[in-house]
């Protein structure tokens, strides 16, 4: 799949506009056991809305497309695309919320996303908010009212709250989306992050003596930040071919042993110096940031820092 065909089938459905608008709340704990409910608007805010989501799609077509790969690094004039079937949890969603046929929401459990759906059949685009505060809020605090004919009656049960801020688009099959990590940490879709994670961690480590590393490599397929620091080791893999060259035991050992406070420590493998993987919350990403270099120097103090958190280190 390429980038051009999505680009041009949700160009192509909002060309001239659209007409009709879909209202879905969908409720649950996660998107894996949502259920999709929907609700109507008056006419005034229905057009505003559509007015936001035609504005939203037509500054998403000037964008650069890309593929979806967990490697990347977006900027704001790139957006990413991924085939609908690759993303289980909001495929299932999104397969309701086109059918229309659902019930009209009466409160119940939390809401975990809003959908609102313009156009009709293969050109339909359907508009995601997943993610931030204020989706729907209940009652802690004070009592809210609404005035009725002088009268300001309490609002009980759930406040739906409406932004004109979408976190991802579904069309013609695609899902499209500018934050690179929403369909890992929302949409539950980490296969090929985790794939590239154990390619990558692989690749860097073939030269590379480490006593737990079965341990390490359940720990990155585990964990979503260190999965990323996989990633951005396949980029500099990509970008540099000569990078790997350096990633050897010998070369690693004299670095950490050359500035100790950087806290990895050293171990022994059938009587050969090893790095030693320490799988405590607070180690357990010291051997992912090393094979990332993921380390600074200040020439103008001469202090080292960790890239991360610029976490000064001694020399």
């Amino acid at each position: 799949m390429t980038g051009e065909p999505a680009r041009q089938a949700l160009a192509d459905a909002v060309s001239g506009g659209a007409t009709g608008l879909d209202n879905l709340v969908i409720r649950g704990t996660s998107l894996a056991d949502a259920e999709v409910l929907r609700f109507d608007l008056v006419a005034d805010m229905a057009a505003g809305v559509i007015h936001d989501i035609l504005k939203a799609v037509n500054g998403l077509t000037l964008k650069q497309f890309l593929s979806y790969d967990p490697s990347y690094q977006t900027s704001t004039s790139q957006v990413l695309v991924e085939d609908l079937e690759e993303i289980p949890e909001l495929a299932a969603v999104d397969a309701e919320v086109r059918a229309g046929d659902v019930t009209y929401d009466a409160g119940g459990p939390p809401v975990v996303a809003m959908a609102h759906a313009i156009g009709t059949g293969a050109n339909q685009v359907v508009a995601y908010r997943l993610k931030g505060p204020g989706i729907a809020t209940r009652r802690t605090r004070g009592i809210p009212l609404i005035p009725r004919d002088g009268i300001y009656r309490p609002i009980e049960g759930d406040l739906l709250y409406y932004e004109p801020r979408f976190d991802a688009f579904t069309c013609s099959g695609f899902a499209y989306f500018t934050t690179v990590t929403l369909i890992q940490t929302k949409l539950h879709a980490d296969d090929k992050a985790r794939q590239l994670a154990t390619d990558t961690l692989s690749t860097v480590t073939a030269k590379v003596r480490i006593e737990g590393f079965a341990d390490l490599e359940q720990a990155v397929m585990d964990d979503p930040s260190m999965r990323a620091k996989m990633a951005y080791v396949a980029r500099l893999l990509q970008s540099d071919p000569e990078y790997a060259k350096k990633l050897t035991t010998n070369n690693l050992i004299s670095f950490v042993e050359t500035y100790p406070d950087y806290g990895i420590p050293v171990s022994k493998v059938n009587g050969k110096k090893a790095l030693l993987f320490d799988p405590s919350p607070q180690h357990r990403h010291q051997i992912p940031r090393l094979l990332a270099d993921d380390y600074l120097h200040s020439y103008l103090t001469d202090r080292n820092y960790e890239a991360g958190s610029k976490q000064r280190v001694k020399a």
